[in-house]
């Protein structure tokens, strides 16, 4: 016989309890009544065998019913023989691989296989496993569900061809979101498997664990306390790690092509031993380098910033090639070449482009003193035909005077395209220009009275054109005076909506949709007859920033603002990234054709603005009858950070790790210890003998009460006696 708690054995000793107080007697037995004792002294009785028992039976009885009590809470049942089958409990085990970028390295995912082969050799019959592989996105080889239904002999091999599929990619790693899958999907899987019992749970990682991994998902998560993480590490046999970085210069964007060497960043890993390197121009596909190396001297664990070596031939030279470390998966860094695309400004007005009291004047100056675009402006008179060429290749037009209805026709087109038009009111006759465009023929507008001059009073900063001058230090325009501005009534204009007011609460700026896009008015021009907008410091961010919004990749076009793509400078994109198509290639009704690295061709949808399969990093070419635009693709920064992070990242984010080299044998001796205790519980639960001892105590009680009642009876006294 056993006991699923042996511990309420010691009850038993609670049996004294008894003993002492039938050996403690305070008081006679009986008392006899005898005849007038008044003349004697009265002393108390004395006991021979004060520690003698008396009524043996009772005080047995009151000791079996203290053993039985302490029998039946130490819950007794009888061993029965059982399979190993029967008691062995599965465990629930989500096997993640990591299949990014760093596992390129010299022979580590001939490692991780292995080592996930023998996760898989050492599963047991009762266990559900699960496999999953990761880089920047999660996905499911082997499900519960799938292993359940698998042939238990036939597992591990049907889970080996799935994992000899993989090879690693050139994506970053995303440890966080990979645990939280895993997590969840053991939780998941104990719903759907009614809640059966388990020993453990267990998200084992095959993985180089290095410091670059994104840990963000598990920031906000709370980890399961019975989810146990077991880290399987796989090192790589040399250290030594450098990765090359295109620095940015926002300046040179849009300089003509390869006027300045571009500026790179080399960082060296913190556990390396070699700190000289060489830098050097290849072709976007040979190996070999075709200009004589740069020695460059990087210590371990920092980062310099060079300019890179002079290239004779841009147009075949487009890779840079670090050599002297020991790994160089990311030793290369691909630089489209510069394609200088011209900025084209459309202005309809009669003004005089040399008089520096009308609007073009200002407008000229802005886009053509900055020198950060190739730009050109456009003028044509309104009352003049309008060239649909000009029309269809303007990447902003801006309408200062009443048009005709012919050209008031070909711009109406222009916005239902998607496109954006900016609408100055010089006058309070340019309402007609806006009921034109729009096809609101109610809009009435006049000369607003000014007292000396107006000020802008409130801004809408939260919308993507004043997005620029939402800080502080950007948007004051208490400096900028109106002299003369119209005053107009857009109440009931459906979707309008006002980007900023003027004191009086007039609206000064706003935007009314048309069809596809938008019409921005402005109710003040910028001339100085109107008011000292042209020489404000706000001027030229603002006519960039309606650029940016009406322009190409801009917000009028159903993407956000993009300057390189404005320049038509070098596109840097990293693995992964969407890169948005230019409009006017992705809006036409033919379908667009993107070259990747390999050669091969993928057809976007016509009218689809984003492509998605930046899956190898080289340089991709944009095909169209309107040319072609190249763009290039490197790997994440994040993912050259090779070294080993600390295990203490991922304590102080609450994840219940084990890693110490005995943790299998641990595990085991666990498991097979919890394995027989839920046997035992269920052998006892079955032949509930508690409740037989409780009933056997419960009997013993009853005996023991009638006795002693019975022996407490008041005795009767015999025939004869004095009463």
């Amino acid at each position: 016989m056993n006991f699923l708690y042996p511990l309420f054995l010691a009850g038993i000793a609670a049996i004294g309890v008894p003993i002492v107080l039938h050996m403690i007697r305070r008081h006679t037995r009986k008392r006899v009544t005898f005849s007038s004792l008044m003349f004697l002294h009265t002393t108390m009785p004395r006991f021979k065998n004060r520690s003698r028992l008396e009524n043996l039976p009772l005080l047995i009885l009151r000791c079996i019913v203290v053993c039985l009590l302490a029998f039946a809470f130490s819950r007794p049942f009888f061993s029965l023989p059982i399979a190993q089958s029967q008691v062995r409990l599965g465990r629930r085990i989500v096997l993640l691989i990591d299949t990014s970028a760093s596992m390129r390295r010299d022979g580590m995912w001939a490692r991780a296989v292995r080592e996930a082969q023998s996760v898989l050799d050492r599963a047991d019959r009762t266990d559900r496993v699960c496999v999953m592989s990761f880089d920047r996105g999660t996905r499911t080889l082997m499900g519960f569900e799938q292993w359940g239904q698998t042939e238990p002999a036939r597992r591990a091999s049907v889970t080996a061809d799935q994992i000899s599929g993989l090879s690693p990619s050139w994506a970053l790693t995303d440890l966080g979101h990979a645990l939280v899958t895993a997590a969840e999907a053991i939780e998941d899987d104990e719903v759907n498997d009614g809640g059966q019992s388990v020993a453990t749970r267990q998200v084992i990682v095959v993985s180089d664990l290095q410091q670059g991994s994104n840990l963000e998902a598990l920031r906000g998560y709370e980890w399961p306390k019975d989810t146990e993480l077991v880290i399987k590490l796989i090192r790589c046999k040399g250290t030594t790690n450098a990765a090359l970085q295109l620095v940015t210069d926002r300046s040179k964007l849009g300089g003509p092509a390869g006027d300045v060497s571009p500026r790179i960043r080399i960082a060296n890993s913190s556990d390396a031993t070699a700190e000289r390197f060489q830098l050097s121009w290849a072709g976007a596909t040979s190996e070999s380098t075709s200009t004589e190396a740069m020695d460059v001297y990087v210590p371990g664990g920092r980062s310099i910033v060079v300019r890179a070596p002079a290239r004779a031939n841009r147009s075949q030279q487009a890779r840079l090639i670090l050599t002297g470390d020991d790994h160089d998966f990311d030793n290369s860094l691909y630089l489209a070449p510069h394609l200088p695309q011209q900025i084209k400004i459309l202005y309809i007005g009669g003004d005089d482009p040399n008089d520096s009291g009308d609007m073009l004047y200002y407008v000229r100056k802005a886009f053509g003193a900055a020198g950060a675009f190739d730009s050109r402006v456009i003028w044509r008179p309104g009352n003049e035909p309008l060239a649909a060429t000009d029309i269809e290749t303007a990447h902003l037009i801006l309408v200062a005077e009443a048009a005709s209805e012919e050209n008031l026709t070909r711009l109406r087109r222009y916005l239902d395209s998607g496109r954006t038009i900016a609408l100055v009111m010089k006058s309070a006759g340019a309402v007609t220009a806006i009921a034109g465009l729009t096809g609101m023929d109610n809009l009435e507008s006049a000369e607003a009275d000014v007292d000396r001059y107006a000020m802008l009073g409130r801004l809408e900063f939260e919308h993507p054109l004043l997005v620029p001058f939402s800080e502080p230090r950007f948007g004051d325009f208490t400096r900028v005076h109106i002299w003369k501005y119209r005053s107009i009534d857009i109440a009931d204009c459906p979707g309008a909506r006002v980007l900023a007011w003027y004191d009086s609460n007039d609206p000064a700026w706003f935007e009314i949709p048309v069809g596809k896009g938008s019409l921005l008015v402005l109710t003040c021009g910028w001339h100085p007859s109107d008011s000292d907008l042209a020489l404000s410091s706000k001027f030229v961010p603002l006519l960039y920033s309606i650029l940016e919004y009406g322009g190409p990749g801009g917000a009028g076009d159903g993407g956000g603002p993009n300057f390189a793509a404005l320049a038509g400078g070098r596109p840097q994109y990293f693995v992964g990234e969407p890169v948005p198509m230019p409009s006017r290639l992705s809006s036409g009704p033919a379908k667009l054709q993107i070259r990747k690295p390999d050669g091969s061709l993928v057809t976007l949808e016509a009218g689809r603005q984003i492509f998605t399969q930046t899956d190898t990093p080289g340089i991709y070419a944009v095909e169209s009858a309107a040319g072609n635009r190249l763009f290039a693709v490197n790997m994440p920064a994040r993912e050259c950070r090779t070294a080993p992070m600390p295990i203490e990242d991922l304590e102080k984010l609450g994840v219940s790790l084990e890693q110490s080299p005995g943790v299998e044998a641990g595990v085991r001796s666990t498991t097979k210890k919890a394995e027989y205790r839920a046997s035992f519980a269920e052998m006892e639960y079955r032949q509930k003998l508690w409740r037989w001892v409780l009933v056997a105590a419960l009997a013993v009680l009853l005996i023991e009460i009638w006795l002693g009642g019975w022996l407490a009876r008041p005795i009767r006294p015999s025939e004869g006696e004095p009463t």
